[in-house]
């Protein structure tokens, strides 16, 4: 089986841009979306530790969880952060409603992850 090269920070990137959220919407729900890419991100990091977990006590072989898997699952978790990463500090601090719409707390928690 050939194995595949990892993906460049551009070609990363590049994904992560491909899914933007689209204009116009309420601010809760660009707030929802990036903590759905958040947590799909954090998913995809637990099952590439498992994965690398597994690898290391085994001699490799079928099953799934080799290097590959690994390595796929860390890109994957990579665009997921990206795009939670820019809905929080580029979309949601410019929106029509982020002064008004959320209180002190909100704007310190999303502050504390980088807005």
């Amino acid at each position: 089986m050939p194995t595949t090269r990892p993906a460049t920070i551009s070609e990363l990137a590049a994904a992560a841009a491909e899914t933007a959220a689209p204009p116009g919407r309420d601010l809760k729900y660009y707030i929802r979306v990036a903590e759905s890419h958040r947590r799909t991100g954090a998913a995809y990091m637990g099952r590439a530790s498992s994965n690398a977990n597994s690898a290391s006590g085994s001699s490799g072989g079928a099953g799934g969880g080799g290097p590959e898997a690994v390595g796929l699952d860390m890109e994957r978790a990579f665009i997921e952060y990206a795009r939670a990463a820019t809905l929080i500090v580029e979309t949601i601090p410019t929106h029509r409603d982020y002064q008004a719409g959320l209180s002190a707390e909100q704007k310190r928690n999303l502050k504390a992850v980088g807005a």
